[in-house]
């Protein structure tokens, strides 16, 4: 039997974190709607859109409202996280 010390080193490769697969939180709202996180403010607020929303008006048209996690979370909350492991 090798004892630890004869057996050769594995050679471990670090991976940068912004290589790697993380999984990604989604929000949904009390209406079921998912908001998808799309930034950050330059204060560091995450920004969040929904792509898809239930009632179509919802959609509009051209650039996106810059919605923060807070101004979802008022307007259309309770949120609730969900991981993409979850899913």
């Amino acid at each position: 039997m090798a004892t630890s010390l004869q057996i050769p080193p594995v050679r471990q490769v670090p991976l940068s974190l912004h290589k790697a697969p993380l999984p990604t939180t989604v929000f949904v709202d009390a209406q079921g709607d998912v908001w998808e996180a799309t930034g950050h403010t330059p204060s560091g607020e995450l920004l969040l859109s929904c792509p898809q929303p239930s009632n179509p008006e919802d959609a509009g048209e051209g650039e996106s409202f810059a919605w923060t996690l807070r101004l979802v979370q008022a307007a259309f909350g309770p949120l609730i996280a969900r991981s993409a492991v979850a899913r």
